[in-house]
């Protein structure tokens, strides 16, 4: 039986990642809801662009309501805001969520609260109470709720500290830490114990996403902090934490989040999929990771992804330089057919191919069964003439798509777009 996983809101980085982490598992039913409508429509098979926000009147009484219809077992929260919301409520709307015991949400959601529980450990932040306190310039002033670098500036002196805490919603004023910075990955089961810590450095980083993740060796303080966050905390699932070195290069916590990180990516890549493990885990079963230490480097990229707003039941698709090139299938054109395939679209091969198609895609290794029809031009027709209802056309050969576009005016592609249609 499959448990049903609601992801919200669906349409931001750790949210991809979460899908692509679930999408393959037989024990998980994928459903994706937002406030906004936004990239989740592309994603979820099931989804809810419309939510109310948490903040609207309404939100509780439309998000149990879409519980309900949905049968959701449990919810992956993807913003820290709406972490520590749900998780106020969740046993109310008769649901599980990731992560979600109140008390340590709310430890987490505000740095004071997380540097206040653990402000006998030697690697919380020195926080002062007023510019006239702070040892040694710069300083930095960041909000007690934030995430991610946000609202973060660093202060020279006095007189700068107190107009920049003068202009930030919730200040706190703490020692600059120069030093290198990290984020520690890590997962706790339903038995409370610790299952996986795994550091990794964010080498670049766009718009606060890490595009480049490294994996330092092991270290013993950042597995001693790991351990007490998990002892002190009530923590169930994937969470995170940041470090940063300090000026005499020992490491300081900048704060520690309850929800899946976007860049868990780079450890799923190295064959650790935490938010399965949490499928497992709310099963009750005894997780294990398997890590692949020989993957070393991981780099993303922005993903581009076209809604095509028609209806279409059938691909016709040219063969030479489309499906194969030098006798070889293309294999980005044979991830595209697949997907359509999955989606009941017929799948009909279109080709003036000097030889025998059939016996060419065997060469090719590409089973003939893929197609519905295959049409063998010989006589110098043009495609057009072929093409019959509802319809999609692609070829690497722009006099042929102009021909189907004029005479059919159906939607015609290049092979390097069939990666933005989903």
């Amino acid at each position: 039986m499959a448990v049903n996983v609601l992801v919200f809101p669906c349409g931001s980085e750790n949210a991809l990642e979460i899908h692509q982490a679930l999408t393959h598992s037989i024990h998980v039913q994928l459903f994706g809801a937002s406030s906004v409508d936004d990239h989740g429509r592309q994603l979820f098979d099931t989804y809810c662009g419309d939510l109310p926000r948490i903040d609207d009147g309404r939100f509780d009484q439309a998000f149990e309501a879409l519980l309900a219809e949905w049968k959701i077992d449990l919810v992956f929260a993807t913003h820290d805001t709406v972490q520590a919301y749900l998780s106020e409520r969740a046993q109310r709307f008769g649901v599980r969520l990731v992560n979600g015991d109140p008390d340590t949400c709310a430890i987490a959601r505000r740095k004071s609260l997380t540097y206040a529980a653990f402000a006998d450990q030697p690697w919380i932040p020195i926080t002062y109470t007023s510019p006239e306190e702070v040892e040694a310039w710069p300083a930095v002033v960041k909000p007690d709720l934030g995430q991610g670098g946000q609202g973060f500036a660093r202060v020279s002196g006095v007189k700068d500290a107190y107009a920049t805490l003068e202009r930030t919603h919730l200040p706190l004023l703490q020692e600059y830490l120069p030093g290198e910075e990290i984020t520690v990955d890590c997962f706790s089961d339903y038995q409370h114990e610790l299952r996986w810590v795994g550091a990794r450095h964010r080498e670049r980083v766009r718009a606060g996403i890490s595009m480049r993740s490294t994996f330092p060796g092991p270290d013993p303080v950042i597995d001693d902090i790991a351990a007490t966050l998990n002892q002190r905390l009530r923590l169930r699932g994937p969470w995170f934490f940041q470090l940063k070195r300090d000026r005499q290069q020992r490491w300081k916590l900048l704060e520690i989040s309850c929800r899946v990180a976007g860049s868990m990516v780079a450890h799923r890549a190295r064959g650790v999929n935490l938010p399965l493990m949490a499928i497992h885990d709310h099963l009750q079963r005894r997780v294990s990771p398997l890590p692949l230490p020989e993957i070393d480097l991981v780099e993303r990229r922005i993903l581009t992804v076209a809604q095509l707003n028609c209806h279409f039941d059938t691909v016709y698709i040219d063969f030479d330089e489309t499906v194969i090139r030098d006798g070889l299938a293309i294999p980005s054109t044979l991830n595209f057919l697949y997907r359509m395939h999955f989606k009941g679209k017929r799948l009909i091969l279109v080709t003036r191919h000097a030889g025998d198609p059939r016996e060419t895609l065997r060469k090719a290794r590409i089973a003939v069964e893929l197609f519905d029809e295959i049409i063998h031009i010989t006589d110098g027709r043009a495609k057009s003439e072929f093409i019959r209802g509802n319809a999609i056309f692609i070829d690497n050969h722009f006099p042929e798509r102009l021909d189907v576009a004029t005479h059919c005016a159906i939607p015609v592609f290049d092979v390097d777009a069939l990666e933005f249609l989903s």
